[in-house]
């Protein structure tokens, strides 16, 4: 199977920005150059990804999700039946997760167009998905980031970034959410880009949503 990978129009831009406003960014970005944000621009693939993903390790999370495509099709769309719980439980899935993905299968079944979500605002698509079980605001954010490709986007729920915060700029000393959102209004409107350099400040591999 071929899949098309789509690079941000905007991501060379943002980066000479960050990179002219912050030393430390700029030193990131250029350790780390050799790979940038893409998107495959499937909105099933991205959010069931992120609840396989949600409160377990990388690792755990790639596992799992290897055993998942293997046995469904769901970068084509197979979408998941009531009937799939027990298999998805003997993927490796909690009871919980893959009641998750059902549900995001039935909600999801007449909305799985990239188009779609991307002619939607921020707040449109925080109110749609909000409503569906198992999708929170930090699964929001990641499919705002690596689906949709959004360039100002920052999840102070991410335990990662409040890592490489506290790796890169904090001396140390892990920043509170409060304290990380304030302090991410310095890479505005890049917040994404800051995002993802930080993340492979602590794990160079890269993540496909």
């Amino acid at each position: 199977m071929t899949v098309k990978i789509y690079i941000p129009s905007w991501w060379s831009e943002g980066c000479n920005e960050l990179s002219s406003d912050d030393p430390i960014m700029k030193s990131l970005i250029n350790k780390f150059n050799d790979n940038k944000l893409s998107s495959i621009r499937n909105p099933f693939y991205s959010l069931c990804k992120s609840i396989v993903g949600q409160q377990i390790s990388v690792a755990a999370a790639s596992a799992v999700w290897d055993r998942l495509e293997n046995k469904y099709n769901i970068f084509d769309g197979q979408f998941f039946k009531s009937s799939d719980l027990n298999q998805l439980k003997k993927i490796g899935l909690s009871e919980r997760k893959a009641s998750y993905l059902i549900n995001l299968s039935e909600k999801l079944k007449d909305f799985n167009s990239y188009d779609y979500w991307n002619n939607l605002n921020n707040q449109e698509i925080y109110s749609f998905l909000i409503n569906i079980k198992g999708i929170g605001p930090w699964s929001i954010k990641m499919f705002m980031i690596f689906c949709l490709n959004r360039p100002d986007i920052f999840s102070a729920d991410d335990i990662g970034l409040l890592k490489a915060m506290e790796k890169n700029y904090f001396n140390n000393i892990r920043p509170t959410k409060d304290d990380a959102e304030n302090f991410s209004l310095k890479w505005k409107p890049w917040r994404t880009i800051a995002s993802w350099y930080l993340w492979r400040s602590i794990d160079p591999e890269v993540v496909l949503y």
